[in-house]
């Protein structure tokens, strides 16, 4: 595969390839890509009539292949991009539509000299036993948009922030990265705010990262989960309630506040076994980062405790399954009855 920042910089000195395979998950650098070909490859005026987007899961593929074939409008060239090639994949088909992939074969072996070509396959990999993956891998320009581990992710946002001309104090920088929970698209988001409020004297505070990045549900839900800990009613009912507000559906905050204190138990019988955090983090298979807090958590509590805190939420989900009772208020029965035990 190619690298990802040489292929971008080729895009914006109008260096382009007849076809391109941007393959990866990392949804910055699949929405920056696209940004790029549609800002570098053509004149504004002319992308009306020569750009074209096509999803597979809603269009045939021919659709685009059509398109690809003919002739620019008043213009140079044409960018024609498709979204969601499954038909590379191992996944069985999400539709009734007939993708022509002989047709696409045929493409690849004499692609249109006046046509970009591009794929985005939002795929960890593609499956390499179909002779079409294996023909557009060896055709195409494929580049590696990989989701990016936290290390590279921390690093990544590191160097954005200074090549911008901001700076972070070092504790500053890595309560960020806990805010964003090492998620590369989410920490460029938020940097745009952070950006701006600190544009006079370019230094973000730490003030500034808890006031401006915004929690996610799943934050939101591990204060929720600290609370029902300590059997504080009231505040616990009142975050509930803010995330009704928020518009969150009651069965998708249990369904995460019963993942959550499952990760907890696991955490608290891995410790007793002697496991130490970063082989908790592997045996469970989620970030090492979470680990550590849900560790934290659990320290001064009871296996009991937690047990009953997650046969309390078993319930809960059977009741707003079935109906049983006000969906709204089944959290709040709940933690009126936890917090008695």
């Amino acid at each position: 595969m190619r690298n990802y920042a040489t292929e971008i910089a080729k895009m914006k000195k109008g260096e382009f390839s007849p076809v391109y395979l941007f393959l990866g998950k990392e949804s910055y650098f699949n929405q920056e890509a696209r940004e790029t070909l549609l800002n570098f490859s053509m004149e504004e005026a002319d992308k009306e009539l020569n750009v074209g987007i096509y999803n597979m899961e809603e269009v045939p593929l021919g659709s685009a292949l059509e398109d690809a074939e003919s002739m620019p409008f008043f213009g140079e060239r044409r960018l024609v991009i498709v979204e969601n090639p499954y038909f590379l994949t191992g996944e069985k088909n999400k539709s009734n539509l007939d993708h022509d992939l002989e047709w696409l074969e045929g493409y690849l072996n004499h692609p249109s000299e006046s046509t970009i070509l591009v794929f985005f396959a939002p795929y960890e990999k593609l499956d390499n036993r179909k002779k079409i993956s294996k023909t557009l891998k060896k055709k195409a320009m494929t580049v590696d948009v990989s989701a990016l581990d936290s290390n590279e992710t921390r690093k990544f946002l590191n160097g954005f922030i200074k090549n911008q001309g901001y700076q972070m104090e070092r504790n500053t920088l890595q309560f960020f990265f806990e805010k964003i929970e090492d998620n590369l698209s989410r920490g460029m988001q938020e940097l745009e705010k952070l950006f701006l409020a600190a544009l006079e004297d370019k230094n973000i505070t730490r003030k500034m990262v808890q006031d401006l990045v915004a929690h996610t549900l799943e934050q939101n839900i591990f204060e929720l989960v600290t609370y029902v800990l300590k059997k504080d009613t009231e505040r616990a009912i009142d975050i509930y309630r803010d995330l009704l507000l928020q518009k969150e559906e009651p069965i998708k905050i249990n369904a995460i506040l019963l993942g959550q204190f499952r990760l907890l138990l696991q955490v608290k019988v891995l410790a007793k076994l002697g496991y130490q955090q970063p082989d908790m983090a592997k045996v469970l298979k989620v970030h090492p980062y979470r680990v550590k807090l849900a560790n934290q958590q659990v320290r001064n509590l009871s296996e009991t405790i937690l047990q009953n805190a997650y046969t309390g939420l078993v319930e809960t989900e059977r009741n707003l399954k079935t109906g049983a009772g006000l969906r709204e208020v089944q959290f709040e029965m709940f933690m009126l009855k936890y917090a008695e035990i």
